[in-house]
């Protein structure tokens, strides 16, 4: 008499995983993906697809207050087009101000290009943020931009027994903006300092006569 419930099937064992090699203590783990994370930005607070489409023109674009974050990922951005070729390297620079460290970081690494670095202004450059237009190889202004020569606001909440060295440390870092400047321009430094001092404001024809621009869009 056959059984109700029918043949027996006995099916194969699955098969056993390979062993896996123990893991390097010295490979990180791997992170997740983090939305909107995945490039680096040109413009702060730009969108990725214009940071993408900017880097594949070899344009860097500063606007507003740079401060350090800004500044360093600036540089870094100079530097890799610099890597990559040989071609101008064009400098966006739409209404811009910055400290001094900041501005002094940027006047280094534009220093230090070896690709040509073309600068354009829009809108206004305040304070020492007029020297990243003033360095750089080739220095182009709107017609109806303006360039603010002014001292660099002094930094707050520091204590009373710092005051003295902070007061120093920003002289000497102003003293060599204003060499930087006076070398791009062609002028004096002490010129540029009491320029400077007496927050001197210059539209893009007087810009161009001053020194800091090669020539205005007309």
């Amino acid at each position: 008499m056959s059984s109700p419930i029918g043949p027996l099937t006995h099916a194969w064992p699955p098969p056993t995983p390979e062993p896996q090699p123990p893991r390097s203590p010295w490979l990180p783990e791997a992170r997740p993906p983090v939305p909107g994370s995945a490039s680096v930005s040109l413009v702060v607070g730009g969108p990725d697809w214009l940071a993408q489409r900017l880097l594949e023109q070899r344009i860097v674009a500063l606007s507003g207050d740079v401060d350090d974050e800004a500044a360093n990922q600036a540089v870094a951005e100079l530097g890799l087009l610099d890597a990559s070729g040989d071609d101008p390297v064009s400098l966006r620079l739409s209404g811009v101000s910055a400290g001094l460290g900041p501005a002094l970081t940027l006047v280094d690494a534009l220093d230090l290009m070896g690709a040509p670095v073309h600068a354009v202004c829009l809108g206004t450059l305040t304070g020492p943020a007029v020297a990243l237009l003033a360095v750089a190889d080739r220095r182009l202004a709107g017609r109806h931009e303006m360039l603010h020569l002014t001292e660099p606001r002094s930094p707050h909440g520091i204590p009373s027994r710092d005051l003295e060295l902070v007061a120093a440390e920003q002289a000497r870092q102003l003293r060599r903006l204003q060499e930087r400047l006076a070398e791009a321009c062609r002028r004096p430094a002490d010129e540029i300092a009491a320029d400077m001092r007496a927050g001197k404001l210059l539209d893009a024809d007087e810009a161009r006569d001053y020194g800091l621009v090669d020539r205005t869009d007309p």
